[in-house]
Formats: C-alpha cells, structure tokens, sequence
C-alpha cells in the first residue's frame, strides 16, 4: 500500500468494502478536516470533501450506508466538541486523485450538537446514541463535577437528541461497541 499522502496523528478510521477513509487528525500538532480515501480497486490515495470542522480524535458509527462523526478535539489544546456530521458511505468515498481540491464535493450533513462533550456513539438497533461526556467543553480540574452518566437517542423526526438512560459509571471518551448478543460494552475513557 503507498503511504498515505497527510500523515497525521489520531485520525478516524473508516472502513467500507475494501476500501478506507481517513478523516481529520492531528497534522504538525493542527487538527485537519482533510479527508483521504485509498481505494483498493485502484490502490490509490484519493482526495474526498472535507470535514465541515477540523478535528481529531473523533468517534465514528456505521449503520446501514451511513457514516456519523461526532464529538472529538478542535485543537491540540483540549478544546472538545459536540458537533455530528453525517455521510452516505457512497457520498463519503466518492473521490478525486490527490492533485485535486475535492470544492466540487459535497457529502458531509451537519446534525444538532450532542448534549455533552467526550461521548461515546453507538448504533443500537438502528438507533444513534451518545453515550456519557462530559459538560465541559475544556479540560478543567473541576471537571469530575459536570461528568456525565447520561445515554441519549437521536431523534431523526425531531432533529434532537433524547435522554433514554443512564450508564451505571460516568464516561468520558469511552468507546462503544455492540456485541452479538445485543448487549452494549463501553471501553475504556475516564
């Protein structure tokens, strides 16, 4: 595989068919919106459009040909957000070569914020969930006060996020994944 064309730190992953996109990250110590895509029929490096707002560190949900971004650094200076974006995994590897501003592309769809930093997403039965965060949108030492333990559904019909449960323990920057048995496991955070 040729080397990606932006190294970068910490980017999200995703993958699809045979195919991978890499989206945002750290580049020299700066969060990117660049969105890069090697696609496996080619074996090449393509150019797609780019995220709406840089970031790193962001956590991403597949659910059926849908792609969502959300939450994740702005800066390299803990400054956190709430944003969701989302994409058709078509729209989302659609691409140009690398020598190419990808202007003419147009995938990504701003969704209503999540109510707390730092959560956890999670497809649910067809369902996109935040998970935890926390109310703070920097780190702070009192930030043990504003942790949240809250499970939120987005609504599509309703354009908003409702709560629907609790987590038993706060996280914060936890990773969720669902199991074959139907149940929810959060990994790691703070």
């Amino acid at each position: 595989i040729p080397p990606m064309p932006t190294p970068r730190a910490v980017p999200c992953v995703i993958t699809h068919q045979s195919n991978v996109a890499v989206c945002g990250g750290f580049i020299n110590g700066e969060c990117s919106a660049a969105v890069e895509v090697f696609m496996s029929s080619t074996s090449q490096w393509h150019r797609a459009a780019p995220l709406p707002i840089p970031g790193g560190v962001t956590q991403h949900i597949v659910m059926q040909d849908a792609c969502y971004l959300g939450g994740g650094m702005l800066t390299n200076a803990f400054k956190f957000q709430r944003h969701v974006f989302s994409a058709s995994l078509s729209q989302l590897f659609q691409t140009l070569p690398c020598d190419q501003q990808p202007s003419a592309l147009h995938t990504w769809t701003s969704l209503p914020d999540m109510p707390y930093t730092g959560s956890a997403l999670a497809n649910m039965g067809g369902t996109l969930l935040a998970i935890g965060g926390t109310d703070e949108e920097t780190e702070t030492e009192e930030d043990e006060e504003k942790e949240a333990t809250t499970v939120h559904a987005y609504c599509p019909s309703t354009s908003s996020w409702v709560q629907v449960g609790t987590t038993p323990l706060v996280c914060v920057f936890s990773t969720a994944k669902l199991l074959p048995s139907g149940q929810l496991m959060l990994i790691g955070g703070f």
